[in-house]
């Protein structure tokens, strides 16, 4: 089983916010994190059942040529249970 992902042609967040000569604008850095938090939603509200992705980072959130992001890296996404464990990258999870 594998999953196939569009080509990102601005690579991760995390290599465009250490990126030196193309600094973000802050309009831009906005737009991303709305749309991240856009896709959070649709995993959460309007998948059934809901999808808990477990590994929110910037290296986790791609960027088309647009600069529009997506969410990726769903290895330890979750349907939503009680019976479910915590799992994901220290560091990145709340503590609860």
């Amino acid at each position: 089983m594998g999953l196939v992902y569009e080509f990102m042609f601005n690579g991760n967040l995390t290599a465009r916010l250490s990126d030196k000569a193309n600094v973000l604008t802050w309009e831009g850095r906005l737009q991303i994190a709305i749309d991240a938090a856009q896709g959070l939603q649709y995993l959460h509200h309007s998948c059934t059942p809901p999808i808990i992705h477990g590994d929110v980072k910037s290296a986790n959130i791609l960027l088309n040529e647009t600069f529009q992001a997506k969410i990726s890296d769903y290895g330890i996404s979750r349907n939503f249970s009680a019976d479910n464990g915590v799992a994901g990258t220290p560091g990145y999870l709340a503590p609860e």
